[in-house]
């Protein structure tokens, strides 16, 4: 397992590396198709996958990756209800608590979640370069009310979960959910999925220390992002667990990337370490949201 996780997190600070050589400095604002995201897509979240591989090779085990496919069309309609219904619960539970704590309790660090158009147009619009006027009028007319735009980027990260970012995720998932998993399983479930979030949290501190998800809380961001791994771990790991397919924490690990950037849009004031969608917000969200899955799912456990 030292020689997996050495790999995964000496790859990890090559990539980074590589960024901060290539200018690519600050990541508190890599929302957008940019250099340094691109580069994250293609070399970081991979670094687990070629790690697992590696050290399978090494021990002469054979390599999950051939069985990876195998009763995928008889998984299928379960990982379709699964993937709705949880990205679902994790984004709309994200908004609720979000209003909860920002507009009506009034804490500080949450935010304020945008309730009219004309609002969602004008943070929109802060995220942008400068607008002429006809590109303003045609933001206008393209972003919907609150609830159209919560339905759009469900749709949307469903789609890139089943897709493009799925395709990424798989790197990461193949490690983590997949050759970790096993290594740590004869510890049992909560432990093993303690472990991993750790490991996964602290796998991304070269990013996070470059202003990547919590901008300039570099240090304490790597501990909130651990925070964060925890729960979304135990989610990810029953995935699995109740499909048996690897595919399924991909699936869903990229769906919830496919739907983060939506808060930049819906919430203003917001302290990145407490807001959702990877503050503390986020974190209990998925927590509650866990939580509710292996209960609901016992009987499914283990039988696919």
């Amino acid at each position: 397992m030292a020689l997996f996780y050495g790999l995964a997190l000496g790859w990890s600070c090559l990539v980074a590396a590589a960024l901060y050589l290539l200018g690519q400095r600050d990541l508190s604002g890599a929302a957008g198709p940019t250099v340094a995201t691109t580069i994250l897509a293609l070399l970081y979240m991979p670094a687990p996958l070629v790690a697992a591989l590696i050290v399978g090779r090494l021990d002469h085990r054979p390599a999950l990756i051939r069985t990876t496919f195998t009763g995928f069309r008889r998984a299928l309609p379960k990982l379709l209800v699964i993937a709705v219904a949880v990205v679902a619960a994790l984004l709309l539970g994200m908004v609720g608590a979000s209003w909860l704590a920002g507009n009506v309790l009034g804490l500080s660090g949450p935010g304020t979640l945008l309730l009219g158009q004309a609002d969602l147009v004008a943070n929109a619009l802060t995220l942008l370069p400068a607008q002429s006027a006809d590109q303003v009028a045609k933001l206008s007319a393209g972003v919907p009310p609150l609830w159209g735009l919560i339905a759009l980027a469900l749709v949307g990260a469903l789609l890139a979960g089943f897709t493009i970012n799925g395709l990424f995720a798989f790197g990461e998932e193949y490690g983590w959910r997949g050759w970790l998993a096993e290594e740590l399983r004869p510890l049992g479930a909560f432990w093993a999925n303690v472990i991993t979030g750790v490991l996964w949290g602290l796998w991304h501190a070269p990013l996070i220390l470059m202003g990547f998800n919590y901008g300039s809380y570099g240090r304490i961001g790597t501990m909130f992002m651990i925070v964060w791994c925890i729960p979304l771990s135990f989610l990810l790991w029953r995935s699995r667990e109740v499909t048996g397919s690897l595919l399924a924490p991909a699936i869903l690990h990229g769906a919830i990337n496919g739907f983060a950037g939506v808060f930049l849009i819906l919430l203003v004031d917001a302290n990145p370490l407490i807001a959702a969608p990877a503050g503390l917000i986020g974190a209990a969200v998925a927590a509650v949201v866990a939580a509710l899955f292996w209960l609901l799912t016992r009987k499914w456990a283990g039988r696919a």
